[in-house]
């Protein structure tokens, strides 16, 4: 039996000066009523991707968008159903939010959303425009993560990793009960397990998937720059990449050259990200450097 094509959805993300997005809670007459996501809907038959994400945008919340860039495309299983999102940052925009079908509207912290539930589709989304720009790396076999004070886990997006597979599920879910975002740093087992908000995989262990794990982020760890295409075929929504590579062709110089987010782990990490211009860096848990210091960017690591 052949397997349906997915929906095609366009999605417009909404931010306003201090980094908030806008979203929608779904109506009693939609699928998922009660859920909420950032304001979006299906693609028409003749419209592209960029106009039904205008339309949506007007219909749902009354804004007009007057500058679109198209930002992430994914798939995304329902039980019933998949769906294709295409994502737009609303980099222009007028008007004053109001649900003109009778829907509720909020300005909501990605990292955090302060509404719910949130759909399942829109939860990658949301994690991606919530990366940080410093991930702070918590070893998981000698006691540090009980040791991370309640404000180091505010906001921050904690790299977690060592010990046995039983140690990196049970002290991983702590942090998670404390609160924290936690990238584990072991297998798609163990992070569903521990109840984490991703995976971060080693080199070279992700190159043999045939496809991205079912996590809602998952970080890979490449030796090269060189990898990093391949790395956003499988859908891998960050890299990083040790601080210590010599700047050789392929290394990205901007942002806008990387497939995806780049952070830099090791000791040059602080030194050289603000030259490179990628999204951030991987430190040891303690103190983050002042320079680096801060919440997401108001624009997001995703860009």
């Amino acid at each position: 039996m052949s397997r349906l094509a997915p929906v095609p959805v366009a999605v417009a993300v909404v931010r306003d000066g201090a980094g908030r997005v806008l979203m929608a809670e779904r109506t009693p007459r939609q699928i998922a009523a009660g859920h909420w996501e950032l304001p979006g809907g299906k693609i028409e038959s003749g419209e592209s991707p960029e106009q039904a994400a205008k339309r949506e945008l007007f219909e749902e919340a009354g804004l007009r968008a007057e500058a679109l860039r198209p930002w992430r495309t994914y798939d995304f299983a329902f039980p019933t159903r998949s769906v294709r999102l295409h994502f737009f940052f609303a980099d222009r925009w007028s008007g004053v939010p109001d649900g003109r079908e009778g829907n509720r509207l909020a300005w909501v912290d990605p990292a955090r959303p302060a509404v719910g539930p949130v759909l399942p589709s829109n939860r990658r989304a949301l994690a991606l425009l919530s990366l940080p720009p410093v991930l702070v790396k918590v070893p998981l076999a000698n006691g540090a993560a009980a040791r991370l004070a309640p404000a180091a886990l505010d906001g921050a997006l904690l790299l977690a990793g060592g010990g046995t597979p039983g140690q990196r599920v049970q002290y991983a879910r702590r942090l998670v009960e404390r609160g924290a975002r936690v990238l584990l740093e072991g297998t798609p087992l163990e992070a569903r397990q521990a109840g984490s908000l991703g995976l971060a995989s080693p080199w070279p262990d992700w190159q043999g998937l045939a496809g991205r794990p079912p996590v809602d982020l998952w970080a890979v760890r490449c030796a090269s720059p060189s990898e990093l295409d391949r790395a956003a075929a499988l859908g891998a929504d960050l890299a990083i990449l040790p601080a210590a590579l010599p700047d050789a062709p392929g290394l990205p110089t901007t942002r806008a050259r990387a497939p995806l987010p780049v952070y830099l782990d090791g000791p040059a990490a602080s030194d050289r990200v603000r030259a490179l211009g990628v999204a951030g860096v991987v430190i040891d848990s303690g103190p983050v450097p002042a320079a680096l210091a801060g919440g997401p960017s108001r624009r997001g690591a995703g860009r």
